[in-house]
């Protein structure tokens, strides 16, 4: 998700005593990771024009116990690429910055696949920005955030790409945020469709080399925004973000946090199930999540239907990843999804 902070809930533990806590799949062993450059690897797996996918998760849940990611769930097609989410307010002043939990989780998942750690403006100085860079990350994806503090350096996310692409040149990429719905979480503030083409040109004008969309719930809206983003001359690789709420509240947080909301009919539909569920606690709650799975397929099938160049597709998780693996396995039974190739060292082609 881009511009959004998640609340984070209680404390965060010491720096020191986090732990990751990931059990890689048989298939990911140190050597098979060969190409990290997330805008690269987007570009490569988009002109192979078969369906491919990343996962967003946050390092430690709200309590700050760390979050359990266990790879072998996603088999037999592994995520492409894993992104890690920036909490600003708990990270803003971890020090030295390489403790920052996302971080952490970051360098841990990046032995084995490639990783997309996120970067918030909230509160960033380019001495920090300098700290982070320095940690040779091979990507990183540059987000404004929710909230502006008067001491950050960066009042959005184009100057930290500027910045980022000066520092380090080709070793990195840098991705950012695009908005089918224009910038959403800033409340209802008038949306310009054209300025803010205008503003996504400049941050790739500046170095970015791929765009994360925010979530969406309105596919005919998604590919316009990838025909405006072409007609404008963005010409680098667009991976669409996707969320399959597993619960009627996860819905509502998102909504009143990102401002993105479903269109009327189908929120509709998403109020009779959550009424029948409060009106009957014996009702199954999986009628809420059956409901996101399939309106995430539809979503996926609509874009791939257009043929407007887009393969990748990117989840939101909030760490709940079993609505993730029934939307991956609906691909799967449509022939959408494609278990990978293997040549004979076992890396995915």
């Amino acid at each position: 998700m881009h511009a959004i902070q998640v609340p984070a809930g209680g404390s965060s533990p010491a720096a020191a005593s986090y732990i990751p806590c990931v059990t890689f799949a048989p298939d990911q062993n140190e050597t098979s990771v060969t190409e990290q450059r997330i805008g690269t690897l987007v570009a490569e797996r988009t002109a192979q024009r078969r369906l491919f996918y990343g996962i967003e998760v946050m390092a430690s849940d709200p309590s700050g116990r760390p979050t359990c990611l266990d790879f072998n769930h996603f088999l037999p097609l592994l995520p492409t690429f894993v992104s890690v989410v920036w909490l600003s307010q708990r990270y803003w002043d971890v020090q030295p910055v390489g403790q920052v939990e996302s971080l952490h989780l970051a360098h841990h998942l990046a032995t084995r696949i490639p990783v997309l750690p996120h970067v918030s403006a909230y509160r960033m100085s380019r001495q920090r920005l300098d700290q982070i860079l320095a940690l040779n990350f091979s990507s990183l994806l540059a987000v404004r955030g929710d909230q502006v503090h008067e001491d950050q350096d960066f009042s959005i996310s184009y100057p930290m790409v500027e910045h980022s692409r000066r520092q380090r040149g080709e070793t990195i990429s840098v991705c950012v945020g695009g908005y089918p719905e224009g910038y959403t979480s800033l409340g209802d503030i008038p949306q310009n469709s054209a300025k803010n083409m205008e503003f996504l040109k400049a941050k790739i004008d500046a170095g970015a080399d791929c765009i994360i969309t925010q979530i969406c719930y309105r596919p005919e809206v998604i590919v316009q925004f990838v025909k405006d983003c072409r007609a404008a001359g963005i010409a680098v690789p667009i991976v669409v973000g996707l969320m399959s709420h597993e619960s009627f509240r996860s819905y509502s947080m998102i909504e009143q946090i990102a401002g993105v909301h479903l269109p009327d009919d189908l929120r509709e539909q998403l109020d009779h199930l959550h009424s029948a569920h409060m009106m009957d606690m014996k009702s199954d709650q999986d009628l809420i999540r059956r409901f996101f799975v399939s309106l995430t397929v539809r979503t996926v099938r609509h874009v791939l239907d257009a043929d407007v160049g887009i393969w990748g597709f990117h989840f939101f998780t909030l760490n709940r990843f079993k609505s993730v693996q029934a939307v991956l396995q609906e691909l799967r039974d449509l022939d959408l999804l494609k278990d990978a190739e293997k040549d004979t060292k076992g890396y995915e082609k």
